[in-house]
């Protein structure tokens, strides 16, 4: 218990920092520049208030957040406070770590090497869809033009077909479809803010296509994080009620209540993740090892290293299938257009004879 209250006085912050409303939070790519640029800052020797003076000195574009964090800090508030409301709440779980363990200049480069992949990954996303896309608009022109103008005119060439039939019952199951879409998606969100961050992990993995990318990427953060805090010298006991003591809505606070409460009643790790399903057997593995704290700190190091590369590798195969579903996805819709456009004069076609 007495460990539990001296870990906490240390170096958590007692509540979250109020961000001033004419300072806007950082966009993914400018928190990876202010990373970058403040862990080259460091490494060449500058002291982090020296880094962040030079940095409002010289970029327009990030002075009112950075000015903010300055005076954060000069009211006596630790840096991974500071900056808290202005990047998201992972970077700042392991800034807040890193802080306190002496290794803020890697983390932040760690950081940055991750902000600038998943802009580089989302950009490409962006750019294999814009072909896509662009067919689906003209499609769905393509079907309204179909519906206003031509089928008016194959009726009064033809008489005889009912206009209730194929395209009008056609876009009436759409209609259909796009309620029931609708609706499914409100209480899918219901149901979602219901739940714990376990259980919201334990829903993502298993989700088709990005389970498997969402399972790599908290694998890469629970081990970059255990890295960390066994780099510093602490124990398994010892990271379970630093981890139980981060923001309670937070994965990384649910975890470490959960093993804090496992060892508290002489439960091992295995038994933790076989509850959770998504922490990483090799996980506990270097936790069980016996080796020395150095030995489990590098294996954990190396092990988030490897997590991210599988993690990147995953993305890369989802980039891969997305086109090529896109595609199918329209030549459906273009076939079942024509069948729409042909059946009706098939079946006018053949009432005449």
């Amino acid at each position: 218990m007495n460990l539990k209250k001296r870990s906490t006085e240390k170096w958590l912050p007692n509540k979250w920092p109020k961000s001033s409303n004419l300072v806007k939070k950082w966009s993914i790519d400018q928190q990876a520049e202010f990373f970058a640029l403040l862990a080259n800052l460091l490494t060449i020797g500058f002291s982090l208030t020296a880094a962040l003076d030079f940095i409002v000195q010289t970029n327009k574009r990030m002075r009112p957040q950075v000015n903010l964090i300055v005076t954060r800090l000069k009211s006596g508030n630790g840096f991974s406070e500071s900056v808290r409301s202005l990047i998201n709440i992972g970077a700042y779980h392991q800034l807040l770590i890193s802080e306190k363990h002496g290794r803020l200049k890697d983390v932040l480069k760690e950081l940055a090497k991750f902000d600038r992949l998943k802009i580089k990954q989302i950009k490409k996303i962006k750019s294999m869809m814009v072909y896509p896309l662009f067919l689906c608009l003209i499609l769905f022109v393509l079907m309204i033009m179909i519906r206003l103008f031509v089928f008016p005119q194959i009726q009064e060439l033809m008489p005889n077909i009912h206009q209730s039939t194929s395209l009008t019952r056609n876009f009436r199951l759409i209609k259909y479809f796009l309620i029931g879409i609708v609706l499914l998606t409100g209480i899918s969100f219901v149901y979602w803010f219901t739940q714990s961050p376990i259980r919201k992990v334990q829903l993502l993995i298993k989700l088709p296509l990005i389970g498997k990318l969402f399972q790599n990427y908290v694998a890469y953060y629970l081990a970059s994080n255990l890295a960390t805090l066994l780099k510093s010298g602490l124990s398994v006991r010892e990271i379970s009620i630093t981890l139980a003591e981060f923001d309670k809505g937070s994965l990384i606070y649910s975890l470490g209540a959960k093993l804090d409460a496992a060892l508290t009643n002489g439960q091992s790790l295995t038994d933790v993740v076989d509850e959770t399903q998504f922490v990483p057997d090799e996980i506990i593995k270097f936790l069980n090892s016996g080796d020395p704290i150095t030995e489990m700190a590098n294996a954990m190091t190396a092990y988030s290293s490897l997590m991210f590369e599988e993690m990147m590798l995953t993305t890369n195969k989802i980039i891969g299938f997305i086109q090529p579903s896109m595609f199918i996805v329209i030549g459906i819709t273009i076939v079942g257009t024509y069948f729409q456009l042909l059946t009706p004069i098939y079946n006018g076609v053949k009432g005449m004879y």
